[in-house]
Order: structure tokens, then sequence, then C-alpha cells
């Protein structure tokens, strides 16, 4: 997510967690037995309410992108699926609806439509800090946003994660496999300044934003998946973009430390509360898939502390880092593979060459069966990449995971 649109206190800490039952390659892999389980990551570009209802008589999905986003995930065919920058419909809530109508409707109106028809029998979605105004001038420009400026950066810009109205660029999980709702935690509340070794910018935020200021731009989640062997935590995050700020750097150390929580996450520090109110984090011995458009990757800029943002995970002692398994040929457009730029490791083709910063990031204790980006390559199939390029300005990444 790095274009300026793509960069909303609501609900109490027991409505955080919700699971609802819905009615039941080259660049296109088999869909494996259930001794494996394939997860996915798709950060599908602005994927709004607005578009989700441009639909027919017959309340089929019209918008061409969707339904292009929808043709790929019918493809690769993942038992589990995160996906990034849905909303969030507080509308719905407001209103008594459930509150992953969007999701819901992803599924009926574009999934689970035409021959390749695909539907998930769970979806999780709880509230993210996007659109959430705070009551403080966080960017500085001298206006406190409120609700008259939805629809505005300047509402954006005063909200705990950039959003110009509440629950745009959010999160939900699709899933074939039974969720644990009563372990679920998530992390929307916790304080920027509460991470011991924060790296929040001297002289930019006042005292009073800075005791209120929210760590995740998005939330941080949590969710076990039920296999037939040991639960799989699904660690799903979405940073800030480290760019659309000054010298201060406030976006590139959020970002940060933004990953540094997964760090104490995965070290199982007390320090981390979530909204809940219980402290810790993930036990030792604990399978998990890291995953998310963590808007970081292994070309990203060096911090103040010498180490690039996404190193703190890639280089964790708990993660395998699937970056020879995550790839694609529509990615080196004509580039050479392999060091020291590893072109086909890209899941955007942000920038002049492209980045790798949408992650699956397995524990070391799981067996990686398979993987790949759906990113088909132009010259060999011209049809397969200009699906990828209409259904998002990211690509859909997969990991076939071995059940214990």
């Amino acid at each position: 997510m790095l274009s300026p649109a793509s960069w909303r206190t609501f609900a109490v800490p027991a409505l955080l967690s919700l699971l609802v039952l819905l009615s039941a390659c080259s660049s296109t892999p088999e869909q494996p037995a259930r001794e494996t389980v394939r997860v996915a990551l798709y950060n599908v570009w602005e994927l709004s309410t607005d578009k989700l209802d441009e639909v027919d008589d017959h309340g089929v999905g019209q918008n061409e992108q969707l339904v292009a986003a929808a043709d790929i995930i019918q493809r690769i065919r993942p038992d589990v699926l995160v996906l990034q920058e849905i909303d969030h419909d507080y509308d719905a809530l407001d209103n008594g609806e459930d509150r992953i109508l969007t999701a819901r409707q992803f599924i009926e109106r574009y999934l689970d439509q035409g021959e390749d028809a695909y539907t998930f029998a769970h979806v999780f979605a709880a509230p993210c800090n996007t659109g959430i105004l705070a009551g403080e001038d966080f960017d500085n420009d001298g206006h406190v946003a409120t609700e008259a400026d939805r629809h505005t950066r300047q509402y954006g810009g005063d909200c705990y994660g950039y959003g110009e109205y509440p629950g745009q660029y959010s999160m939900a999980v699709l899933s074939n496999l039974p969720l644990d709702t009563a372990q679920v935690r998530t992390f929307q509340h916790f304080l920027w300044r509460d991470l011991p070794d924060h790296v929040i910018p001297s002289r930019w935020y006042t005292i009073p934003e800075i005791q209120q200021f929210r760590l995740s731009s998005k939330s941080h989640w949590d969710i076990p998946l039920l296999t037939a062997g040991e639960p799989i935590h699904l660690l799903v995050s979405h940073p800030t973009p480290p760019v659309f700020d000054g010298p201060e750097d406030r976006n590139g150390r959020r970002n940060y430390d933004e990953l540094r929580m997964w760090v104490h996450y995965l070290d199982n520090d007390n320090v981390l509360v979530d909204d809940n109110g219980v402290r810790g984090g993930l036990p030792e011995n604990a399978s998990f898939v890291l995953a998310g458009d963590l808007n970081a990757g292994p070309t990203g800029d060096t911090l103040s502390t010498g180490q690039r943002a996404i190193d703190q995970l890639l280089l964790h002692s708990r993660i395998h880092d699937c970056g020879d398994i995550l790839t694609s040929q529509g990615a080196l457009r004509g580039r050479p593979a392999g060091p020291p730029n590893h072109f086909e490791r890209n899941t955007t083709g942000f920038g002049d060459h492209g980045m790798r910063i949408d992650h699956l990031l397995p524990s070391t204790d799981l067996e990686i069966v398979d993987g790949g980006v759906f990113w088909p390559d132009s010259t060999v199939d011209p049809d397969g990449a200009a699906l990828a390029e209409t259904a998002s300005d990211h690509r859909l990444l997969w990991l076939d995971i071995k059940v214990k």
C-alpha cells in the first residue's frame, strides 16, 4: 500500500472477536488434500462497500476489479485467506447488523459465483484503528479534524490509523478451518508508548497525544486455526507505510515498531496487554503463520537502530523466511532472478524495481510443502498477467503447510 489514498473508540473489548458461520501453476496450483493447509494473503486494493454494491439484478457482483480478484482466489482456492484493505462496516453495526457484512458480501456476490464458485465457512473481523478520530492534531497541520472532515486527507491524518472514514482499509480472515474464537486476541488499543523499546519521534507529538496514541495503525490479531493436529496461530497485521511524512519519520518509526511488537509477541513478553486485558505473547511451542502487507521489505531503509524493519522478523529465530518459495515469473519483468536483487520475490510493482512487502512467515516447526505468488509472466500468460494487474496493486501469496 504505497499510494496516498491507500495509506478508521468503537466497540467494547467484549465485541472485538467475532465468528460467523456462513451458508454454506504454473500460476494456478492444484488444491492440496487435507493433510496440508493452504494459507493465502491478498491485499485487494480498496475493497470498499461501494465496489461491493456494484451488482446486477440477481445480486451478482459486477465491479471489474473485484471480479478479477475473485477469479484469482477461485483459482488458488485457499483454506484460509487473509484479506487486507477491506472496509469494516461500522454503519452496518450501528444499524444492528453484523460487522462482517463486507466480507460476507464479497463471498456471496463475487467468490461464490460462476463455474468455479468458491466459498468459506467462517469469517472473522474485528475493529481496526483506521478512520477513528482521536480528537488531536496528529499530523500537525494546525487543524484538529472532526466528523465534518470525513472523506478528506485532513480527516485521515488525525485518526489513530489513516482512513478517510471509519473502517476504511481494514482486515478480515476467511476460513474453511474452524477458528478458536474463545482464544482470539486483538491489540487495537495497545499504546505506542507502552512498547518498551519504541522509537516514537521526539518533538512531534504532544504529551497528551502520546498518552493516547495507539501503536497499531489497523490492529494486531492472533487467530488460532483449528486443524486435525495442533492449532496454527494466524498472526495478522497491516502496518502503516514508512512514507508520507517528513524528517521526523513518524510513519517509518511507527512501521518499525508495529513489526517490533510481533518480536515481543513471539518472545512471549509480559509487557503486551491485549484488548481484553490479558498479558503476554505467544507460547514458545505454538505454531504460527505471520501474515500481512507489512509495508516493509529487504530493500527498505535502515532506521536509526541500524536495522531494517523487516529484518526484525526475517532474522527472528522462530521464523522461516519463505522468500525462496514465494516467487513468481511475472515479478521479474524481464530481469534476472536471484541475488543480489531477487526480483522474483517481489509482491508489488511499486517503485522503479518493485517491492517485496507482502509476507507469509511461518514458524520454523512447520513443514512447508509448496507456495507461490500469483503473478504470471506477461510474455507467457498475458491474460493471467492482465488479470493480476486488474485485481490489485498487490499480488496474492499462498503457502501449503503440512498439518502435524
